[in-house]
């Protein structure tokens, strides 16, 4: 550690801060700050983020557990090691400290040797926590650059299948907004919905192997066997687990009688069961001579319960008679750095250990939108803020 480190001591007894001031002349790593009552010591901790704070149990002007809380209530402060210096045998003091943020104590009368163990071990503990905020930019920055990465291999695929099946990359792209906005109504998790985005993207990838692809010349293939295909590409990717899951179960059959592993019912995932009628829906009306949309609705709407799930049938038929044209989903993952005021979420906003920041609905004000900001550079809310779509144009 190159830095000197910051003591605050918060203590008007004379002879405990001569004690003080005598144990770290020589201590040339350590600069030392004394305030005589809390309310200076408040200041000072907040403008000069120490990194130990040792105060005694008897301040005046207010309670020592109070000030502990007030200290660990700062995020300027999080890295803190706070100390208490306590009366020999005062164990009562010991048990209080445990839930007001206190991390170690000092005993009368106080002893230099105590006092430089428990510097040293805060200077380790500094050191300590250092790395791991380094780490963790580290890690961020990493994450940053895998993310482009992945982004950049997806574009490269779709590019690739766009290629060989001319119009893929756009079909895939309709689905894939037509099955969010499905989603939205059976209230998937934002979370989940970007594995069926790629699956219903690419699920059209495993075409492409088949000999002559994209020409009159190519074979019949049944459906289920090039989705087969796809899964083996995707099972090949690190990070489309998920959409492995969900490509491969897409023309799995409601009653069981689907390919390739006759699951039934709740047995497929829900995201497959989506898209499975709507991959349909486009199929059947690319076909040559196709009635018109609500026709193909009401043909399907005969294996509802066999082929289909019912439900899903309903939230497609609902979803269209909503929106007219292109079709697209209500809502949109915004990366924190680019939230606006006046953005709507559309999901309660949540930190990624699960502390709830804002509810659903929420319209982003300068205040909140600086509190998202604030905990974000405290704990990087990674997913982003799922915002309304109409909002965010």
């Amino acid at each position: 550690m190159n830095e000197q480190a910051t003591l605050l001591l918060v203590d008007r007894d004379p002879a405990h801060v001569e004690t003080f001031r005598r144990t770290l002349e020589l201590e040339r790593r350590v600069r030392l700050v004394i305030s005589l009552n809390p309310v200076e010591a408040l200041k000072s901790a907040h403008d000069l983020k120490p990194d130990l704070v040792v105060v005694t149990h008897d301040i005046p002007g207010m309670n020592a557990f109070s000030f502990c809380q007030m200290l660990r209530s700062d995020p300027a402060l999080a890295g803190a090691m706070i100390v208490l210096t306590i009366p020999a045998g005062a164990n009562e003091l010991r048990f209080a400290g445990l839930t007001h943020g206190v991390d170690e104590y000092l005993t009368h009368p106080i002893e230099p040797a105590e006092v430089l163990t428990k510097l040293h071990s805060m200077l380790r503990m500094r050191d300590v926590y250092e790395q791991l905020l380094r780490d963790k930019v580290e890690l961020e920055e990493l994450r940053d650059h895998l993310r482009s990465s992945f982004d950049q291999m997806l574009q490269l695929l779709t590019h690739i299948l766009d290629l060989r099946l001319p119009g893929a990359g756009d079909r895939g792209r309709r689905i894939a907004e037509l099955a969010l906005q499905v989603a939205g109504r059976f209230g998937i998790p934002e979370t989940h919905l970007r594995d069926m985005e790629i699956a219903a993207r690419l699920h059209e990838l495993g075409r492409i192997l088949k000999p002559g692809a994209g020409t009159d010349s190519a074979p019949a293939m049944d459906d289920w066997q090039y989705i087969l295909s796809t899964r083996a590409i995707f099972s090949k990717v690190e990070g489309l687990d998920g959409a492995t899951e969900v490509v491969g179960a897409i023309y799995e059959n409601w009653d069981g009688t689907g390919r390739p592993e006759h699951w039934v019912q709740g047995q497929i995932p829900l995201r497959s069961r989506i898209l499975r009628v709507i991959v349909d829906l486009f199929e059947r009306l690319a076909l040559p001579g196709a009635p018109g949309r609500d026709e193909v609705l009401d043909e399907m709407q005969n294996f509802a319960g066999t082929r289909y799930d019912a439900m899903v049938l309903v939230h497609l038929r609902s979803v269209l008679r909503g929106e007219s044209g292109d079709v697209r989903g209500d809502r949109v993952l915004v990366p924190v750095p680019e939230l606006k005021v006046d953005m709507v979420l559309a999901e309660d906003l949540c930190t990624e250990s699960g502390i709830k920041l804002l509810a659903r609905n929420t319209r982003i004000s300068s205040e909140s939108l600086e509190t998202i900001r604030r905990r974000h550079s405290l704990e990087p809310i990674i997913s982003g803020a799922a915002i309304l779509r109409k909002s965010a144009a």
